[in-house]
């Protein structure tokens, strides 16, 4: 017997041992893909028949009118009519013939026209102001870069410390400690000698720390390529913090002569990402939270846009935008913990590191967007940092809920 697929040549009926058909499942396939075919056949046949005999249709009916016509057997108006109708009919039929030959194509009008996209965007907002210049400058290349455009870089005479432009009037939100400790509360209370010398002693022990830290970020930088600018800074940071912490001694003598006498506010300088620098004489302080507001003496500043902190879930991810330890702009990034206290006492509590120089500065989503102002890290743990919800900064400032964003 012969393969009917390969050809093979053998005794055995029953299946082929060249190419492992059955014969007579072979024979049943092939059986059936004739009869799929010829039917394939027999309907495009009809198709085009039905094309020609509407053709062929046309034609007679045209004959038919002409020859009545000398005859005198029809009104013109008759064979108008009927010319029109037996067009029509042909024109039908021909459009059908030709659907039906083109419908595997799908082909038609509306197919063929260019489409068109109904777009309602709106013109790309031309920036101006301090927003332009950053933009310029420092172009961002995503969410985060956008918001490292709008915070700033304090610094005062108590040290380092971050804020964020909140909306195009150039309000800053920033915390209390980093421009002023208390001042109010010095101002308005009658300081003892004992209070004073315990007020000092802190100061001293805060500083002493700071000068460690800073000496410990020097030796680790020190002799690396690129960071020649760095420890110059930070020469600089310990020489007048170890000033500061020698003329704690005067002091004590100068305000205990003239104890409860207000402490002067000296101003601190506020620096955007591109060097820009605003010196801030005026600054308002909440009542009951560790929150600042000043505003730079600008206009169309870049600014952050809020989200809910309601809506936070454990885990998501989050960044925090600030100075640690002088190093400026830098971005750390951690999750949220979950929430701690509630009212004024509710807090943010997240794993991001918030270090010294990191507090007032904002704490973002992945999108950009501000949920909290960091404001303090729980002494002698790592990954356990607080930051105060965005929605406190709206209820202590009751101007920002004017201010154009």
């Amino acid at each position: 017997m012969k393969c009917p697929k390969c050809e093979h040549r053998q005794d055995d009926i029953t299946q082929c041992a060249s190419c492992g058909i059955y014969f007579a499942k072979f024979s049943r396939r092939q059986t059936r893909h004739a009869g799929r075919r010829s039917a394939a056949a027999r309907a495009q046949q009809h198709a085009s028949g039905f094309g020609w005999g509407a053709i062929a249709f046309t034609a007679i009916v045209s004959s038919a009118l002409v020859w009545h016509v000398p005859r005198g057997q029809a009104s013109p108006s008759r064979i108008a009519t009927s010319t029109h109708s037996a067009a029509a009919s042909a024109s039908a039929g021909l459009a059908a013939a030709t659907n039906v030959g083109l419908a595997g194509a799908s082909y038609g009008a509306d197919s063929a026209a260019p489409r068109r996209f109904a777009r309602n965007a709106e013109p790309p907002r031309v920036l101006e102001g301090l927003e332009a210049q950053l933009a310029r400058s420092f172009p961002a290349r995503n969410a985060i870069e956008t918001a490292r455009n709008s915070t700033v870089f304090i610094r005062s005479g108590l040290g380092v410390g971050s804020g964020f432009i909140l909306d195009a009037s150039c309000h800053v939100i920033t915390s209390r400690h980093v421009v002023d400790i208390d001042a109010p509360q010095v101002a308005n209370n009658t300081v003892d000698g004992a209070e004073l010398r315990a007020r000092l002693g802190a100061e001293a022990q805060q500083l002493q720390a700071n000068i460690v830290e800073q000496m410990q970020l020097r030796a680790a930088l020190a002799g690396q390529p690129g960071t020649n600018l760095q420890v110059l800074q930070l020469d600089e940071r310990i020489e007048a913090m170890q000033q500061e912490l020698a003329s704690l001694p005067g002091q004590l003598n100068r305000e205990g002569a003239d104890k409860g006498a207000p402490k002067p506010f000296n101003g601190f300088t506020a620096t955007l990402v591109d060097g820009t620098e605003f010196t801030v004489w005026r600054a308002e302080y909440a009542e009951g939270r560790d929150l600042a507001i000043f505003q730079l003496p600008a206009d169309h500043c870049p600014h952050l846009d809020r989200a809910s902190s309601a809506r936070l879930l454990q885990g998501e991810r989050l960044y925090t935008i600030g100075n640690p330890s002088g190093l400026a702009y830098s971005v750390t990034a951690g999750i949220f913990s979950g929430d701690r206290g509630a009212g004024k006492e509710r807090f943010l509590q997240t794993d991001a590191p918030i270090n010294p120089g990191n507090s007032g500065g904002p704490l973002i989503t992945e999108n950009g967007a501000v949920v909290g102002i960091n404001t303090m890290n729980l002494r002698g743990t790592q990954g356990i940092g607080f930051a105060i919800p965005i929605e406190a900064v709206y209820q202590d400032f009751p101007q920002l809920r004017s201010a154009p964003r």
